[in-house]
């Protein structure tokens, strides 16, 4: 016989999702326990039993959206049988198609953004998560430079720079979309960051 459905898991991403479209109406902040509970179709009595409270929603939904990140980003790093070079490329998409998850909710993430720069969950599953996506991308440049598709340089320096470029671009976009278009700009500037990676050779086109 198949596997039964996990019926819990299931109630639980119905309630993320419920909850990710009252965030981004309301805010994080504004937004109630009974609000996530009328969008998801439960009494709160119910909501309570799978989450202790709009934090550990919070937490959960920010975990998740994470772990696909990082999902996306480890099956591109471990594609041994594709240049370095094409699988930053791919890893530069991924960031852009990434942000369409919360771009619906843009005031959502400026409280994300805001709660990350405080002790509590939130702070504690980004700086997971940061620690993880560097880490990945400095043994993927190590790989490169190994085989000679990069400049040889300190891999987690060079890690740092790509992250920094996009979060930083992410969190002006954020602030100031007008002047800051994280659509029109990033592609570009992940292909100069990766241009400049190049051996003179592959550079030059020789």
């Amino acid at each position: 016989m198949p596997p039964r459905p996990d019926v819990s898991a299931e109630r639980k991403n119905q309630i993320l999702e419920a909850a990710r479209r009252v965030f981004a109406r309301r805010g994080f902040y504004k937004a109630r326990m009974d609000d996530i509970a009328k969008e998801a179709n439960l009494s709160k009595g119910a909501l309570y039993w799978y989450f202790r409270g709009k934090d550990a929603i919070l937490q959960a939904l920010v975990d998740k959206t994470f772990n696909l990140i990082m999902r996306d980003l480890v099956r591109t790093a471990a594609d041994h049988e594709r240049p370095v070079p094409e699988r930053l490329r791919q890893i530069a998409r991924s960031a852009e198609e990434s942000v369409g998850i919360f771009e619906a909710a843009m005031p959502f993430i400026h409280e994300i953004y805001a709660l990350a720069t405080r002790t509590g969950p939130v702070r504690t599953a980004m700086q997971g998560y940061y620690h993880r996506y560097k880490a990945v991308l400095a043994n993927l440049l190590a790989e490169g430079m190994t085989r000679g598709e990069l400049r040889p340089h300190d891999p987690e320096t060079m890690a740092v720079a790509f992250i920094v470029q996009f979060e930083g671009l992410l969190l002006l976009w954020v602030v100031s979309p007008q002047d800051f278009d994280l659509h029109a700009h990033w592609q570009p500037m992940a292909e100069f960051f990766i241009q400049s990676m190049l051996p003179e050779a592959l550079h030059s086109g020789k």
